[in-house]
């Protein structure tokens, strides 16, 4: 008996979606030469949002994965071990996002200085080669 006919009609789309956003934590850390700047683990990789990325679709590969255990397959456990999860991962997130943004304002002009620069600041395309619309 297939696993659809078992577990019903949403079981087989949550797991293609588990798997989905599991090989999409994986590829945003791939190192990737051509990336326009480095991530915040210091390298260039295919998302120049990593690791905020890997923890942002991890943590939608363990909701999916979660939804699909506990409503489709009903499979019974502790609540907390998800729970702790997808906390951790939510936290993660959120981390590497504050840091992201610190580095990735190092990259950017302030609105208004189209022109001049202030001491200390970076222009972007000195440093990262990107164009204004990255």
């Amino acid at each position: 008996m297939s696993t659809s006919r078992r577990y019903g009609p949403a079981y087989a789309p949550l797991l293609g979606l588990s798997l989905l956003f599991s090989l999409g934590a994986v590829a945003t850390v791939w190192p990737w030469p051509a990336a326009s700047w480095p991530n915040v683990l210091g390298y260039s990789s295919l998302c120049t949002f990593a690791p905020g990325a890997s923890f942002g679709c991890a943590l939608l590969a363990g909701l999916t994965c979660t939804l699909r255990a506990r409503l489709v397959r009903r499979r019974p456990g502790p609540a907390f071990v998800p729970i702790a999860v997808l906390g951790l991962l939510a936290i993660g997130l959120g981390v590497s996002t504050v840091v992201w943004a610190g580095v990735k304002a190092q990259y950017t002009r302030p609105a208004g200085s189209a022109g001049s620069v202030s001491p200390g600041v970076i222009p972007a395309d000195a440093v990262s080669g990107a164009t204004a619309g990255e």
